[in-house]
């Protein structure tokens, strides 16, 4: 009778178990995040560009499963919106610097001139080109985050660049090396270092020159940044894409400066919980974060500490512009509170079999969601997207099988 009793607990217990897991589960919102660049918009039309123009580059994944628009605000280091903290995008140029793009752009397909020159057709008239793509995307009934780029770093080999904000050239000191150093076999591996996927040695050039996060004020000027694009817009949620670029700190110095960086996570959240305060409705925090758990310890980040601390509502895990192994989604479940969100993303494949196997991995993983990101890029090479495949990727009961 003892014996039949202990069994009835434990198949009660595991029961039991088995429902608050359920119910965890269940708990975690599915979502599927479109990423969208702060530029990449302005890059195809012939100028002048119209707001219309502008609104169809939100209005092209309505409808095709996206829950989620991620819109970054870095147009490299400058912010492409009229900034009080910061540059915007073309903000330092002189008048004729600023007619010479002009004149370039007028012509010159899918190009940075074009882009500059279709911008200011739009902003000249009074209009904030990133507002106008925000709130179509909440007139669109999406979920609506900025996506922020703490440590951007296009471009550093030529500190002239339009795409390189005062802040930095001000301050060489603060940064974690010398343009140019040779980046250790750790950041070789984020950014694909293998024989199959070789480091482009001119991005690899480009990690020694980026901000040092052991610095105070490069962490104050930041953490402005993001808290001016938290008051200037209605947004749902502030991501912070830490895979662009992934590098806080001298490359050998990463572990020591772990809690450094967790304490910034711990303002960055203080600083969402004020605004969303003020206006009466929250603001989510997310994160991008390194493909695998060890590499974000490694780098100075701890995304474990801050889902438990609920410093952040959930991540998104990714590799650097490349699916050249399977995401360990598992890996950060085990890690993670059982009901935090973790979502992955797919980066960029030219063939749509590939985003399905890649995709129908994740699901399996456990991952609450995907993110697509720098889907629109197939343009550079004249391709239209196909949006359609979102509607398969969005729901993995959609997902037409594929051969492994």
């Amino acid at each position: 009778m003892a014996s039949f009793q202990l069994l009835i607990t434990c198949l009660f217990s595991i029961t039991l178990l088995t429902s608050q897991l359920t119910a965890e589960e269940n708990a975690r919102p599915s979502r599927f995040i479109y990423n969208s660049d702060a530029n990449h918009v302005y890059h195809y039309i012939k100028p002048p560009m119209t707001v219309e123009n502008l609104q169809g580059y939100v209005d092209e994944v309505v409808g095709t499963g996206v829950t989620t628009f991620f819109a970054s605000p870095n147009w490299g280091m400058p912010m492409a919106y009229p900034s009080e903290v910061t540059d915007m995008i073309g903000s330092t140029l002189s008048e004729e610097e600023f007619e010479e793009y002009r004149k370039i752009g007028a012509d010159k397909k899918v190009s940075a001139e074009r882009a500059f020159t279709n911008y200011y057709s739009i902003y000249n008239k009074g209009i904030d080109p990133f507002g106008v793509m925000i709130d179509r995307a909440k007139e669109q009934g999406l979920e609506v985050f900025i996506s922020y780029r703490p440590n951007e770093i296009h471009d550093v080999q030529n500190p002239d660049s339009l795409i390189v904000s005062k802040f930095w050239r001000d301050h060489p000191e603060w940064r974690v090396g010398k343009i140019g150093d040779e980046i250790s076999p750790l950041f070789a591996e984020i950014i694909g270092g293998r024989k199959d996927h070789p480091v482009h040695p001119l991005v690899a050039s480009w990690f020694p020159g980026a901000l040092n996060f052991a610095i105070p004020e490069v962490r104050t000027q930041r953490l402005a940044e993001m808290r001016e694009c938290c008051e200037r817009y209605p947004i749902e949620g502030l991501d912070i894409d830490l895979q662009r670029f992934p590098i806080y700190f001298p490359q050998d110095e990463g572990p020591e400066h772990v809690a450094t960086m967790t304490n910034w996570i711990r303002e960055v959240r203080a600083m969402t919980e004020e605004v969303g305060h003020k206006r009466g409705r929250p603001i989510l925090l997310s994160a991008r974060i390194m493909a695998r758990p060890q590499q974000n310890l490694s780098i100075g980040l701890d995304p474990v500490t801050w889902a438990k601390e609920g410093l952040i509502d959930f991540v998104e895990v990714s590799h650097y512009l490349r699916n050249d192994f399977p995401l360990p989604v598992n890996e950060y479940r085990e890690l993670m509170p059982a009901d935090f969100p973790i979502y992955a993303s797919i980066e960029v494949e030219k063939d749509p079999d590939n985003y399905r196997r890649i995709a129908r991995h994740l699901y399996d993983e456990g991952a609450d969601g995907l993110m697509i990101f720098n889907y629109f890029t197939s343009r550079e090479g004249g391709r239209e997207p196909d949006f359609t495949l979102f509607k398969e990727l969005s729901d993995p009961t959609k997902l037409k099988p594929v051969e492994p």
